[in-house]
C-alpha cells in the first residue's frame, strides 16, 4: 500500500512538473526569440513603433533609434540604416526594393519596347498605339518635376508624378515625348509607360475639341484602364491593386473597368472619341453608348464603323440602318488570362454571354461558348448549332 502510494505520488509530481514546464517553455522561447526591429534587428523591449510598409501593406516594428533615422525608402516608406541604394536625385531604396527597381537606362528602354509590343498584341484588333512618333526617356525625380512645372501649350497635362507626356510638331509631324521616373519597380514602370502611351493615343485619335471637352478624370481614367488591362494580361496583381487605389481619377478608373467589362473595349474607344458626355456616369454606365449622331467617325476599331449605335433606352441614335453583314464574322479578340473578350459582327462578348448580332436584314441570337487566343466557339441559340470562328475567316 505504501509502495503504491509512493508510486502514485511520484506520478502526480511528474504530471505537475510537465504542466509547469508546459507553461514555462513558451515564455523561454519568447525570451529567446523576442520581437526585433525590422531595420537594425535589435530586440524590442520597452517601446515599439509601428510602420506600414507601403509596398506590402504589412505592419512593421521599429525601435526608438531607427524611428529617428533621416532617410527612408521612397517605395516602402520604412527608414533605412544600411545596405540601401541612393539615387542621384536624393531618393533612397531599401535593399529589398532596390532589387526590383529599374535603375539602368538600357533596362528601362527594353521595358518600354516590351510595353509597346504588349499593347500592340493586346489591342491590335481594336486600335493601335503610337510607336514610330514616340520618344521616351528615363529621368530622375528632379528632372521630372521640372518638366511638370514647365508652362506649355498642351490642351491637357497629365498630373501623374511618375511620368509625363509632351507633344511637339516637327515639320508637320507630331512627336510625343514621354518621360518616366527612374527607380520604379519593373511592374510599375510598365504600368506608367502604358498610361503615358495612352495619352499619346488620345492626342492622335481624339479631336482637339473632344480632348478639351473631356473631364480630366476621364482622361486619366482611360489611361489607367489601358494600364490595368495590360497588368491583368500579365497577371500582375500587385500593380492592379496599385492602380485601383490611385485617387487622382476620383473613381473613374472603376467606372472605366465596369464599362469595359460590360460593353467591351471598342465601346470605350468610341466613347472617348465621340461620346456625348464629358465624363462617365456611375449611376448609368450605359450612357457610354450615347455617341454624337453626326460625328464624322473614322473607323479605328475594325474594318468599318458601326452603322447604328444604341442609346440609353436601347433605341438607335441613327434612323437609317443598312443591312448587316451577310455572315457571322469574328472581328477581334482581346485576350486576358482572367477575362477574354471577343467582337463578333461589331458586338462584344465574353464567355457564356448571350446577345443579338446583325445578320443580313435581321438579328440572330447567339451565345459565346468559349474564347481562345486563335478563335471562338459560338452557339446559335434558336437551333442549338455550334460554330467555330477564326480570325483568318474574315
Amino acid at each position: 500500500m505504501l509502495n503504491l502510494c509512493s508510486k502514485t505520488g511520484r506520478f502526480h509530481f511528474l504530471i505537475i512538473a510537465l504542466i509547469f514546464l508546459g507553461t514555462l517553455l513558451p515564455l523561454q522561447v519568447a525570451q529567446a526569440n523576442p520581437d526585433r526591429c525590422v531595420v537594425c534587428g535589435v530586440a524590442l523591449v520597452d517601446r515599439v513603433y509601428i510602420f506600414t510598409d507601403r509596398v506590402t501593406e504589412e505592419k512593421k516594428q521599429l525601435c526608438p533609434d531607427c524611428v529617428n533615422l533621416t532617410k527612408s525608402c521612397f517605395r516602402c516608406g520604412i527608414p533605412v540604416k544600411k545596405d540601401y541604394t541612393e539615387i542621384a536625385d536624393g531618393r533612397v531604396l531599401c535593399d529589398r526594393d532596390a532589387k526590383d527597381a529599374v535603375l539602368d537606362d538600357k533596362e528601362a528602354r527594353e521595358i518600354i519596347t516590351e510595353v509597346e509590343n504588349a499593347l500592340e498584341r493586346l489591342f491590335t484588333r481594336f486600335t493601335s498605339f503610337p510607336s514610330t512618333n514616340v520618344q521616351t526617356a528615363v529621368v530622375d525625380r528632379v528632372n521630372l518635376q521640372a518638366l511638370l512645372a514647365l508652362p506649355g501649350g498642351n490642351d491637357y497635362s497629365c498630373p501623374n508624378v511618375l511620368g509625363y507626356t509632351q507633344w511637339a510638331t516637327n515639320n508637320g509631324r507630331v512627336i510625343h515625348k514621354i518621360s518616366l521616373m527612374s527607380g520604379l519597380p519593373r511592374g510599375e514602370i510598365k504600368a506608367v509607360c502604358a498610361h503615358e502611351l495612352s495619352h499619346a493615343w488620345v492626342h492622335d485619335n481624339v479631336s482637339i475639341e473632344r480632348r478639351r471637352a473631356l473631364a480630366g478624370d476621364a482622361h486619366e481614367g482611360f489611361c489607367e484602364l489601358v494600364a490595368y488591362l495590360l497588368m491583368d494580361s500579365q497577371g500582375d496583381e500587385t500593380e492592379k491593386r496599385v492602380i485601383l487605389k490611385n485617387l487622382y481619377t476620383r473613381g473613374h478608373i472603376h467606372l472605366f473597368i465596369d464599362a469595359e467589362r460590360r460593353f467591351g473595349f471598342n465601346e470605350v474607344v468610341d466613347w472617348m472619341k465621340y461620346g456625348e458626355d464629358t465624363f462617365l456616369h456611375g449611376d448609368d454606365i450605359g450612357r457610354i453608348r450615347n455617341l454624337k449622331p453626326n460625328a464624322a467617325r473614322k473607323p479605328t476599331t475594325f474594318a468599318a464603323a458601326r452603322s447604328a449605335v444604341g442609346g440609353a433606352a436601347g433605341k438607335p441614335l441613327v434612323t437609317s440602318v443598312p443591312s448587316g453583314p451577310s455572315k457571322i464574322v469574328l472581328k477581334g479578340i482581346s485576350w486576358t488570362r482572367n477575362r477574354p473578350l471577343c467582337v463578333i459582327n461589331d458586338q462584344t462578348f465574353e464567355t457564356n454571354e448571350q446577345g443579338r448580332i446583325p445578320l443580313g436584314s435581321t438579328n440572330v441570337l447567339i451565345r459565346c461558348v468559349a474564347i481562345r487566343q486563335d478563335g471562338v466557339t459560338i452557339k446559335m441559340v434558336n437551333s442549338g448549332e455550334e460554330k467555330m470562328l477564326a480570325l483568318d475567316d474574315r
